[in-house]
Formats: C-alpha cells, structure tokens, sequence
C-alpha cells in the first residue's frame, strides 16, 4: 500500500511541502506535551531551523527507504526518554501514543493543505486512499494501532477539527515561532556572512506564509491577524505556484530523499525477469 504507486509517494518529498514547515511545525508544537518536551530537550530558542534540519530527511525516510531498513523504528527510538512536564504540571512522554499520532497526522493534512494550496485539490475517494496509507505509514513506527482514529477522510477530518477544538493551544514556543527580532544560526549550509543580510525577511516571509496557510481555527487559536490585503497577495502567489510548477524540471521537484527512493525503486523494477529453468 505504501509504496511507489501511493499517493504518499507521489507528494510526501514534494518541494512544494516546503512552504508549510513553519505552519506545521507550529501545528505540532500547539500540543502542550510537543512544547513541553521542546521546552525541556532542545535548543529550539536559539536554534529553530535545527529540528527541521534533523528530523525531515528521516520522516521522509520512512516512506521511501526501503522497508527492511527499519527507519520509522529508529525515528520513533530518537523519542525515547524525552519527558517533560508543562506549564500545568502535566507530565508527558514524547513517545506517548497520543501524542505521537498527533504529530503524524500534521504530516498527513499537509499533503492535503498542499495539493489544496499549490495544486490540484484530491478528490474525496483519493483522500480516502490517503488516510488509509498514512495508516501503513504510522504501522512503520512500530507503534499501537489503537490510537489510530482515522481510517478514511471523514473520520481524520473529525480527529483534526477535535484537536484544533480541544487539546491544542498558544505557549511559549509558539509564541516564540511567530515574534519579531530572533537572532539564531544560519540553517545548514547557509554561509554565515550572507544569512546576517537575510535572516530578517527568511523569518518574515516564513511567519507570514505559515499564517496564509494556516486553519482558520489555529489562527484564533494563536491571535493572528489576517487581512483582505494579505488574503489577495497570497492568491496571486498561489496561482503563480500553480502556473509555473509544471515547468520545474522533474528532477528538481523531490526532496533528496525521496529521490533516492525512487531511482531504487526504478531499478528494481528494471531488473531483467529471470531466465526459466531447462526443460
């Protein structure tokens, strides 16, 4: 089911999905539990860009390595030990079921907010067959499958709009995510010299594309403020996005990772079929 005719395949290590780092990102640190164990086992203040750096090219690893290499597993296994208590002295786990779905299921919905925004939408029965990929998805971290809520679209979209209702919230670390003036490293491989000229309008443009692409509810949530200026500069992006993706080469529009997944997987489907035995 998870393999190279899934649309998990087809859009996970789309370049496109760059765009919504941020606004996933700040999804994920919403959960007070994501926040805490940030707050308590990272440098996340004074180095933001280094949890993406780090954690991307393995989740995208666990859709496109192959799967005897076993990297949902070693991606769950970074987790371990990761405890922390939250500003209303509830104590979390970062490898609590719960919670980890909850980070799973923001890489799911950005596949769909991303088709949705830059591309063209899925159809319902696709959406469908997306929720029950990204239930052999979560399977690849070897975690229960009891808490898995969502098996079709209908089911995942209640399980999202129950969190944005419910469990999530503004902290400290969102708060951080969305404020003006923060001095951190150039992200990796960014000469020094040059992110000092454009560490400011990186950080601007990336808080204002993680607010155009964010729920409607999660703005509420974090007291965004939205505008009919911003709503038209951000349409007239979108369509340009749409226009011209189509002209980027082939080569150009996967991450590295999935890259690599797919040239194996060509290979093994070029290999020549095995002569048949003598008579």
């Amino acid at each position: 089911m998870l393999g190279p005719d899934s649309l998990t395949w087809k859009y996970l290590g789309d370049r496109r999905l760059l765009f919504f780092l941020h606004r996933t990102g700040t999804l994920q640190n919403m959960h007070p539990a994501v926040a805490a164990v940030l707050l308590e086992h990272s440098d996340f203040f004074d180095d933001p860009y280094d949890r993406f750096a780090r954690s991307i090219p393995h989740i995208l690893g666990v859709v496109y390595d192959a799967p005897s290499d076993a990297t949902g597993v070693r991606v769950r296994d970074f987790h371990r030990g990761l405890g922390a208590t939250d500003h209303a002295g509830r104590r979390w786990h970062a490898l609590e079921p719960r919670v980890f779905y909850w980070t799973h299921a923001t890489f799911v919905e950005m596949i769909v907010a991303m088709t949705d925004a830059f591309g063209r939408p899925l159809t319902l029965p696709e959406k469908d067959r997306l929720i029950a990929e990204s239930v052999a998805w979560w399977q690849r971290y070897g975690m229960t499958d009891r808490v898995v809520e969502a098996h079709d679209w209908a089911s995942f979209e209640a399980y999202w709009n129950r969190m944005l209702a419910t469990d999530l919230e503004r902290n400290a670390v969102t708060n951080f995510a969305f404020s003006d003036g923060r001095h951190h490293p150039a992200p990796p491989g960014a000469p020094e010299h040059l992110w000092k000229l454009l560490a400011g309008p990186v950080d601007s443009s990336s808080r204002w594309m993680s607010n155009a692409l964010m729920p409607e509810r999660a703005r509420e949530i974090l007291g965004l403020e939205w505008t009919r200026a911003d709503q038209a500069v951000f349409d007239t992006f979108r369509a340009t996005v749409r226009r011209t993706w189509p002209l980027v080469p082939p080569a150009l529009r996967y991450a590295p990772r999935a890259q690599a997944g797919m040239r194996r997987a060509r290979a093994s489907t070029s290999q020549p079929a095995a002569a048949a035995p003598a008579r």
